[in-house]
């Protein structure tokens, strides 16, 4: 069975004792054991999208930063680019905004790197005997890294139901690739009023999927492999996918996504859900909401099913209702744990653990 370490928060909700629980939690849960001297360790963070007043601030992932640098270990921040045009869909901006919002050497003393390179093409394919998969796309820094360390925030999410440990990986660790794979079962789109007809994605496509039609491009759906390459490379916002995957089904890849993302880091990997401003959107959102209720607290556990499903139930056993009830009722989260359960990721049977 696996164990879920739980740190509440104070009545009084005093910001010192935060930080104080994280490195308790780190203690409790036994982190410093994934995390041997000279290991590289990715720190998974999620920055949050511009306007965002909600994520995880980067003064709670400062603590895990010092512990794994006691414990000899070299930590980066990271993340990867998203599909959606923003201040996250490239490295240039998304370094940027994570120095606006903290994550910088200086502000939590280690470097934010983007995982999946400057356009989110930077992947390597890591062979997992999934259900839906038989080798995923996941940013290529992670066959450099000798341990994971994921914070990850817990929120509704309109595909998913919620958005906690699993989505921090699986989601938040594919290349451009891996999240297309995951979003969409079509080719990506071209809007010929949009395309300025520069080449650039047919020079880019590497299959040669991308050619000129009526002096604008067209993506030929026969030859494409959804590898995103024109979404990435385009300047003008011309190229465009279809989010028409079944909630069920996405939550089932994203689950083998995450999978991927670990794969070959047994005992090297660790994880925080931070049960703080838990909102109906999730941090992709420059506006989620405002909070549905009080914070509850922080999880810490070295399995990423365990961890994510006592995140559900203390929502339901502090509130009445579950994190469905108060976001979106109308998906079914519990596909992906049933699924990470069913491949091998972890367990939904947990010890919860308290420390003060």
């Amino acid at each position: 069975m696996a164990v879920v370490y739980l740190a509440r928060m104070s009545p009084e909700g005093r910001p010192e004792s935060v930080e104080g629980k994280v490195r308790r939690l780190f203690d409790a849960a036994g982190l410093g054991e994934c995390v041997e001297p000279e290991d590289i360790v990715a720190v998974k963070v999620h920055i949050g999208e511009r306007g965002n007043k909600t994520h995880v601030p980067a003064r709670y992932v400062r603590p895990i930063v010092d512990k794994v640098k006691a414990r000899g270990g070299r930590p980066f921040l990271t993340d990867t680019n998203t599909l959606y045009k923003g201040m996250r869909s490239d490295a240039v901006d998304h370094i940027a905004l994570a120095e606006e919002h903290g994550f910088s050497l200086e502000g939590v003393g280690a470097p934010f790197i983007v995982a999946d390179g400057l356009l989110g093409h930077n992947e390597v394919e890591v062979e997992i005997d999934g259900e839906l998969h038989k080798e995923v796309a996941v940013a290529d820094i992670l066959a450099d890294v000798q341990a994971i360390v994921a914070a990850s925030h817990l929120t509704g999410h309109p595909l998913t139901g919620f958005g906690g440990t699993l989505k921090n990986l699986g989601m938040g660790f594919s290349s451009r690739k891996g999240k297309l794979a995951q979003h969409s079962k079509m080719p990506p789109r071209v809007d010929s009023e949009k395309c300025k007809g520069c080449g650039t994605c047919i020079r880019w496509c590497p299959v040669g999927a991308a050619e000129v039609r009526r002096n604008a491009a067209f993506i030929v759906e026969e030859k494409c492999i959804s590898c995103g390459e024109c979404l990435a490379v385009c300047r003008f916002g011309a190229v465009s996918f279809s989010w028409d995957q079944g909630s069920e089904v996405l939550q089932r890849r994203m689950v083998e996504h995450a999978w991927g993302a670990v794969m070959g880091k047994e005992g090297k990997a660790g994880y925080f859900l931070f049960l703080t401003s838990v909102t109906k959107g999730c941090d992709c959102f420059g506006d989620p909401g405002k909070p549905l209720f009080p914070d509850i607290g922080v999880l810490a556990s070295q399995d990423p099913v365990a961890i994510d499903q006592a995140g559900l139930d203390l929502v339901e056993q502090e509130t009445g209702k579950s994190l469905s009830e108060w976001a979106y009722p109308q998906v079914d989260p519990t596909v992906q744990l049933e699924h990470a359960e069913r491949i091998g990721m972890g367990s939904r049977d947990y010890e919860l653990v308290g420390v003060a």
